[in-house]
Formats: structure tokens, sequence, C-alpha cells
């Protein structure tokens, strides 16, 4: 009987040894991606150049869309309140996609869009940047 208990602790001490040492190798060999990008850097400036416009629709957006989410989360629902909060979000969201749709073409018509990644097919665009070990 012990002996019996003594295999079994020993094949799941083998098993988390197994899976730890799996973790830690699918972690070095597949590592998230960066958020900040260096390819993007160029197009993240020329965004910065006229912030006010997509700034602020941005910020009407996340407001619109935290005052529907607090709305949610009241005691007192109703759904056609609701139903108005949500319209005034994708409105807002909408109006957001717009200003930002026009900075880009406003880049393009000035040649400013001459970004790499937006060159590369998007099967490539999805692969993971090769980082070297220092």
């Amino acid at each position: 009987m012990k002996k019996q208990i003594l295999l079994f602790v020993l094949v799941i001490s083998l098993a988390f040894n197994l899976a730890f040492i799996g973790m830690f190798i699918w972690h070095r060999t597949h590592r998230p991606m960066p958020f900040d990008r260096p390819e993007f850097h160029d197009f993240k400036e020329h965004m910065r150049q006229e912030p006010g416009r997509i700034e602020s629709d941005k910020r009407e957006f996340m407001d619109s869309r935290r005052r529907f989410m607090d709305y949610l989360n009241e005691e007192e629902f109703n759904e056609e309140i609701a139903d108005s909060l949500r319209q005034e979000t994708l409105d807002m969201q909408i109006k957001l996609e717009t200003a930002f749709g026009k900075r880009l073409i406003e880049m393009r018509k000035k040649g400013e869009f001459n970004d790499k990644d937006f060159r590369r097919p998007p099967e490539e665009r999805l692969q993971r940047p090769k980082r070297r070990r220092k």
C-alpha cells in the first residue's frame, strides 16, 4: 500500500515538473509581441502631430463607454435607457473611427503614409519579430 502511494506521488511530481519545464521552454521560444513595436514609431509620431481632434473623440468615446458600463451595474435597470446609452457609445466610436480614417487619408495625400509595416502582406504582419538573446 505504501509503495503505491509513493509511486502515485512520484508520478504526480514528475507530471508537475514536466509541465513546469514545458511552460518554461514555451515562454522562452514564443514570447508575446511587444506593445511598442519599432516599425510603428513613425506612424505614431505622425498621428501625434494633430492630437486635438482624435484625442477629444477618444475621450468622448471612453466617457460614453464608462457611462454605459456604469449604468449596467446599477440596481435599477431600464432597457430603453441602456439601449440609448449603447447607441450613444456606438455613435462616439463611429465618430472616432471616422476621424482616424480621415487622418490616415490626409497622411496619404501628404506622402507621410509610408510605414513599411503597412506595405507587408497581412500574413507577414502577424508574425512575431525574432529577438536575440542579450
